[in-house]
């Protein structure tokens, strides 16, 4: 009786750890953002933004999580926060602020940095940023295992990264 109450408590233990960073960045994108990403696996990137995504100038490193534009149920509403191709080739980041329609093009008007708003169109968008996680030990263990396992749903996948 005491070898199966053992036993018992050591998988208890063992299924209470593996699941914690799963419990962890459900907590953090959000229970729907959490299931979709295992359904539509392409269509969400986690990116280490050092700063370069948003202009900063601080060393404040953050994990941005972004649905992609392909994704089958992607929109783009007012205050999202869109990640695009400037007219120039460079990928910035910016809110926006109010849509319009050109035909059948949207227009994204951006909300004004340094005095000069911008406009984007439907094609220049890249994705939408989901959800902006600090970086911390804890975070980055639970975003890689999430990251991997949706990608690759093997055991072997977990060791091997």
């Amino acid at each position: 009786m005491k070898k199966i109450l053992k036993s018992t408590i050591k998988l208890c233990v063992f299924l209470l750890f593996t699941s914690i960073p799963f419990i962890s960045i459900t907590q953090m994108v959000g229970l729907d953002t959490f299931l979709d990403s295992f359904e539509n696996s392409d269509h969400y990137v986690c990116i280490d933004d050092k700063g370069d995504l948003f202009g900063s100038t601080t060393n404040d490193e953050k994990y941005v999580i972004i649905q992609k534009s392909s994704h089958p149920d992607f929109k783009v509403s007012e205050n999202d926060y869109v990640v695009y191709v400037e007219n120039d080739g460079y990928v910035a980041c910016n809110k926006v602020y109010q849509i319009t329609s050109l035909g059948t093009m949207k227009r994204y008007n951006m909300e004004a940095v340094k005095g000069k708003s911008s406009s984007i169109f439907d094609n220049q968008v890249v994705g939408k940023i989901v959800d902006i996680i600090d970086n911390n030990m804890w975070n980055l263990i639970a975003i890689k295992i999430w990251d991997t396992s949706i990608h690759n749903l093997n055991i072997r996948a977990l060791l091997a990264d």
